[in-house]
């Protein structure tokens, strides 16, 4: 699952985890604190308590009394209404009983009070150093943590904004715009991938620009002597000499034509002109096109309108058909059409590899002197070019070719 989900979204799983993990530490760490506060607070006052205890014993003297509310930093409560407003309304937090008397530890308007009790004895002290748990350097620690991850989290996905732009630049890139620059604005790992894709896109462009060139010479060099040739071939007087002849030519023209397809299809220039027509003038074209007798073909179609390019699509429909025919062994095809999907059947052996095998370009089987294994390659091109699905299926003896739309 963390494989599939991106950088992005990783950092700010991570980041949220990391203040989520700060603000329970410090939270379980003042909880801690905050206990570990109240036994040293409780052990102080256990000590000032049996300090005055252990001297009321040996007959104090004001002076003796003097310096150990000095040395505990506490100061005595002369007024007696004061000590019963706060004996009645303070909170008692403790009262311990030994053999030496007893004490008391109250806590009363955020000050805490030790109520010291023995025969001939009864002192109320005020602890006057300031014992309130202070949480200021914690809260101090806690804002800086938090402000050190913020800031961390700010300048990770500041370094990573260029890897945004850089995506967005190639899925344009892949979408067809190839006159696209990518900006290196870094000198690090990105600004170096952001120069060696360009560098890519260059050398793409100019392999792309020479591939067009070379075919369209070649096209064009080749179809007027093929033409010529099969004009000499009709004066040739030895009939077999003839067919043959005028069979490689037709079949060099029929290679051509298919390479002109294919460069029209992958060309950068490639446009489609959709266009609302019915499935009826698709076919009509078809046949036109493949120039056999509607007899090779059992169709059942219902009529319907749909938006294609009526050029392309006929193409695709004729390579279907064609080789439904082509390598069925009653050289027939069936053809069932509807507004949800158009099947090509015909009877035959189920292919041996999986549809995309065949969908490559010059893919085939096995060699063959009537193919050139680019038919089942530009129908899957035209096909998803208009947004449909190609698929196959092999049952009862047939081999179902699918445009799903």
């Amino acid at each position: 699952m963390i494989r599939n989900i991106s950088i992005s979204t990783f950092i700010n799983i991570i980041f949220s985890l990391a203040f989520i993990a700060t603000v329970i530490t410090f939270s379980l760490f003042i909880s801690f604190d905050k206990q570990k506060h109240e036994i040293n607070q409780q052990n102080r006052y256990e000590l000032i308590a049996e300090n005055f205890l252990s001297t009321f014993q040996n007959l104090p003297t004001a002076e003796s009394l003097i310096n150990l509310f000095k040395k505990f930093q506490v100061r005595p409560l002369e007024n007696r209404d004061d000590k019963l407003k706060i004996i009645k309304n303070a909170q008692e937090l403790t009262i311990t009983q030994n053999y030496l008397g007893t004490y008391r530890v109250y806590k009363y308007d955020a000050q805490y009070y030790i109520y010291v009790q023995q025969y001939g004895y009864n002192l109320m002290l005020k602890d006057i150093r300031n014992s309130n748990y202070s949480m200021a350097i914690i809260i101090s620690a806690f804002v800086i943590s938090l402000i050190t991850i913020f800031f961390l989290y700010a300048i990770l996905k500041r370094k990573l904004k260029p890897l945004k732009l850089l995506n967005k630049q190639i899925i344009e890139f892949s979408n067809g715009n190839k006159d696209i620059k990518i900006k290196a604005i870094s000198n690090d790992e990105i600004g170096t991938i952001a120069k060696s894709f360009n560098e890519a896109i260059r050398l793409i462009n100019n392999q792309s620009k020479s591939k067009d060139l070379f075919m369209r010479n070649m096209m064009h060099e080749l179809k007027t002597p093929i033409t010529k040739a099969m004009f000499i071939a009709e004066t040739l007087q030895n009939e077999q000499t003839r067919d043959n002849l005028q069979r490689a030519f037709k079949r060099m023209d029929d290679i051509i034509k298919e390479l002109a397809t294919v460069e029209k299809l992958t060309s950068a220039n490639s446009m489609m002109y959709k266009e609302q027509t019915s499935f009826f003038n698709i076919y009509t074209k078809t046949l036109e096109i493949m120039m056999i007798s509607p007899e090779n073909i059992a169709s059942k179609i219902k009529g319907f309108q749909f938006e294609v390019d009526v050029s392309m699509f006929s193409i695709a429909l004729k390579n279907l058909i064609d080789n439904a025919i082509k390598f069925s062994p009653n050289n027939k095809a069936i053809i069932n059409a509807s507004k949800e999907q158009i099947e090509i059947s015909s009877l035959g052996e189920p292919l041996k590899y999986d549809l995309d095998y065949y969908t490559e370009a010059f893919s085939q089987e096995e060699k063959r002197s009537d193919g050139f294994g680019l038919g089942l390659y530009i129908v899957k091109t035209i096909v998803n070019l208009h947004g449909y699905k190609f698929t196959y299926h092999y049952k009862d003896g047939k081999n179902y070719f699918c445009i799903k739309m």
